[in-house]
């Protein structure tokens, strides 16, 4: 019995002799040299002059342009980036894109941007889940999300100040929002609830997790507490109705002074009022 060899076997030599055509990748970025802007960017107020000294003159108005703003661990502006382009009611934002600068251009931090034709500063939807992405893509790597600025020709929105980059990993699910609703308006209503009532709301709206309840809860209770703050009533008359909300808020578990002191959210709420009344805020 014989063997025939294979001879279509093709063998792999390594030869420091063989050619191999891979292409080399070099990474660079490029600063122009035309300066637009010399003001400084230490303020939401600066950012929102700053986009709106980019965007040419009447186009504010017109179509929406996303940028991004790219600074060093020292906090300094490295540069800005005009991302795109996009409609009269949206943009398309593409991440890729947006974390390939900033990698190549090694930044620490990053703050977004985009105008609003239609005159209204406030985020829509879309706005906050396309931030709460950018946000938690930038964390993977190592990179901080400073905040986002929504301009339009004589007003500006930052997410930031409004404390909307804080906590929160996600956007809030529409049963989750529809919840708090429901809760701030008992808490407006004065409507007596309890555990029970509060956890078969919340099970109404496919909510079952009771840590996950009791933070809902509490920023229902923010929220409630924010909404007198902001209300045309006089500074004792809010004051009052704080101390009330305080004192009518669920109690989602047994009561001692650690749990109390443990409700970060809520238990500071008027002593943070008359803080900001102290400080002019």
């Amino acid at each position: 019995m014989t063997t025939k060899r294979n001879t279509h076997t093709q063998e792999f030599v390594l030869n420091k002799d063989i050619v191999m055509d891979v292409p080399e990748i070099k990474v660079r970025y490029r600063r122009t040299s035309k300066v637009r802007f010399e003001g400084r960017l230490n303020s939401s107020l600066d950012i929102a002059n700053f986009v709106r000294s980019t965007i040419k003159r009447g186009e504010i108005e017109l179509q929406e342009q996303f940028f991004v703003i790219f600074v060093n661990r020292a906090y300094k502006l490295i540069g800005y980036y005009r991302h795109t382009v996009g409609g009269i009611d949206a943009v398309q934002v593409d991440p890729k894109l947006i974390f390939a600068v900033a990698l190549k251009c090694l930044a620490s931090g990053f703050i977004i941007a985009h105008n609003h034709p239609s005159g209204s500063s406030q985020p829509s939807q879309e706005d906050k889940q396309m931030t709460a992405s950018l946000k938690n893509t930038a964390r993977i790597m190592n990179i901080q999300l400073l905040d986002h600025i929504i301009v339009t020709d004589d007003n500006y929105f930052s997410f930031s100040d409004e404390d909307l980059l804080g906590i929160p990993e996600q956007v809030l699910s529409l049963e989750m929002q529809e919840f708090i609703s429901k809760v701030e308006t008992t808490l407006r209503n004065r409507d007596k609830q309890d555990k029970r009532k509060i956890e078969a709301l919340a099970a109404s709206h496919s909510i079952t997790d009771r840590t996950e309840i009791k933070e809902l809860t509490e920023l229902a209770i923010v929220n409630a507490a924010r909404e007198i703050a902001h209300s045309s009533q006089t500074i004792p008359e809010k004051y009052e109705r704080i101390v009330q909300l305080y004192n009518d808020q669920i109690i989602l578990s047994h009561r001692t002074s650690l749990s109390i002191l443990l409700q970060q959210y809520s238990t500071p709420a008027p002593i943070a009022y008359l803080m900001g009344v102290f400080c002019g805020l």
